[in-house]
């Protein structure tokens, strides 16, 4: 169990630390990062208890790139609270920093509100969740340049609109688990006037390989994920799968107020994802994890902005009330 742990603890540290590995959060508008859908939505603390079952906040930074190459640093505050042992509620806040050739900037990223009820809880056996959220946009994804020429999608620190999300996982003890989820846009609010034109001969701007995305009407998305757990009481590994269907072309308007699809938007895209993690302290009341990805499948055009080259995402977690951690 010691070089176990001292195995995962390198692990976790090593995937921290060496920013060439190749991952992708490819077209993920939200959904696989709250309540059910997320990665190790069943995962044990401790004996007989689920993680979702202690009050809990964590601290992120996700490291990834996007279209034409435009870097971020991207830090979130999730906040979980369950209620009894009937389920819990989480609020996720992000803050978006998007760094490329056209413009630096940052701002509050797209807010999640979830409840999550727990249909079955067994560790020994099946465990079912549910989970129903809002994801609620906190801009109209028109950031500007320093010239004052609208930015594509790309540099936006949101979507532009405010979403519904719902979702279930089944979990066969600790080993196996099967999440599926749809999300789909209701307020639309979205005030993006990228149009890939500049009142300069500015070829970087205009460039063809930025999407055009003025006034973007996104359409829904589908999410399933199937991964497996081998999980010790101090650290564990989650691999798995990661798929995305965004179920029909996105619209944008152009300047005669007329609109049109973006053929191509509509697609699916796969991630090989992975998690380790370890706890420490005591009764294992932290835990530092590293969630990564690998690109397999892409859409051929993502106008949300949500293309993602690579990722990897550092995460410390600290459970209040934690007690009875085995070793």
């Amino acid at each position: 169990m010691r070089y176990l742990t001292a195995f995962c603890l390198s692990a976790v540290v090593s995937l921290a630390s060496v920013s060439v590995v190749r991952a992708q959060g490819d077209s993920d508008p939200g959904l696989s990062m709250i309540g059910a859908m997320r990665t190790g939505a069943a995962i044990v603390v401790s004996d007989e208890n689920f993680e979702h079952q202690r009050p809990q906040f964590s601290l992120s930074h996700t490291f990834a790139r996007g279209e034409k190459d435009v870097k971020y640093d991207n830090s979130a505050l999730d906040i979980r609270v369950p209620l009894e042992d009937l389920g819990y509620f989480d609020v996720r806040v992000p803050i978006t920093v998007a760094t490329g050739q056209l413009a630096h900037k940052w701002g509050l990223g797209d807010i999640n509100f979830a409840y999550t009820h727990v249909l079955k809880a067994d560790p020994m056996d099946w465990t079912v969740q549910a989970t129903a959220g809002i994801q609620i946009g906190m801009t109209t994804a028109n950031f500007s340049d320093g010239s004052t020429r609208p930015l594509p999608m790309s540099y936006q620190s949101g979507l532009g609109s405010t979403d519904a999300m719902a979702g279930v996982n089944v979990t066969w003890k600790e080993y196996i688990s099967l999440a599926a989820g749809y999300q789909q846009a209701i307020f639309r609010y979205n005030e993006n006037d990228y149009y890939r034109s500049s009142y300069v001969n500015d070829p970087i701007y205009s460039n063809s390989d930025y999407t055009i995305s003025r006034k973007l009407y996104r359409f829904g998305d589908i999410m399933v994920r199937a991964e497996g757990h081998y999980v010790t009481n101090r650290a564990g590994i989650t691999m798995g799968a990661l798929g995305f269907y965004h179920v029909k072309d996105d619209l944008y308007q152009d300047r005669m107020g007329l609109w049109n699809k973006i053929q191509g938007s509509e697609g699916a895209t796969l991630n090989l994802v992975g998690n380790v993690f370890y706890r420490f302290a005591r009764h294992g009341s932290c835990k530092l994890d590293v969630t990564f990805a690998m690109p397999v499948i892409k859409r051929d055009v993502r106008p949300d902005g949500l293309e993602r080259q690579f990722m990897i995402t550092p995460r410390f977690t600290y459970y209040f009330n934690q007690r009875n951690l085995l070793f």
